[in-house]
């Protein structure tokens, strides 16, 4: 079991060597992350979107900057403004980190749930981070796994998505 399993993760390591010199990166990354967020903070689901624009520094740089946007449904929603960088390694794992911005629009419950006050949006820092792995390219696509952790003073959740990038 143990040859076969090393048999194995030698002709995978194989298969991506191969794949790692016929594929190149493109200078420029948009892409979309949509995902189920989990609120570390509320204990509860929700839906979420993240998207990103990466420029790599050079052709051959596995470092890219950039900016992006976060949007959060749970309790009225956050809206996120981040810029950061993101490096590429193992060829096709993708690490970001992107410091900002969470707007937040926030209501007050009393204890049977219901709404007695609303306040207005506040602007807190927040730290992004996102692991995506590139699994299927197209010559300008490619599509494949992400999770994010995001955290600010008053929220903390992770998303699990699907991140959908078109490279240029």
């Amino acid at each position: 079991m143990i040859l076969f399993a090393a048999l194995l993760m030698g002709a995978i390591s194989g298969a991506m060597a191969q794949e790692c010199v016929l594929h190149k990166h493109a200078r420029n990354e948009i892409a979309i992350s949509p995902g189920g967020v989990y609120s570390l903070s509320d204990k509860e689901w929700g839906f979420g979107v993240h998207a990103h624009y990466f420029r790599t520094l050079s052709q051959d740089s596995p470092w890219a900057l950039g900016g992006g946007v976060e949007m959060v449904t749970m309790h009225g929603g956050h809206y996120t403004i981040s810029a950061g960088a993101k490096y590429n390694f193992l060829h096709f794992l993708n690490l970001s980190l992107m410091p900002g911005v969470t707007f937040y629009k926030q209501s007050g419950y009393d204890h049977d749930g219901h709404t007695h006050h609303e306040h207005t949006k506040k602007a807190q820092f927040s730290l992004h981070v996102e692991f995506s792995y590139d699994l299927i390219h197209t010559e300008h696509f490619h599509f494949g796994p992400a999770v994010d952790y995001s955290w600010s003073r008053h929220d903390n959740h992770f998303m699990v998505g699907l991140h959908c990038a078109y490279g240029f």
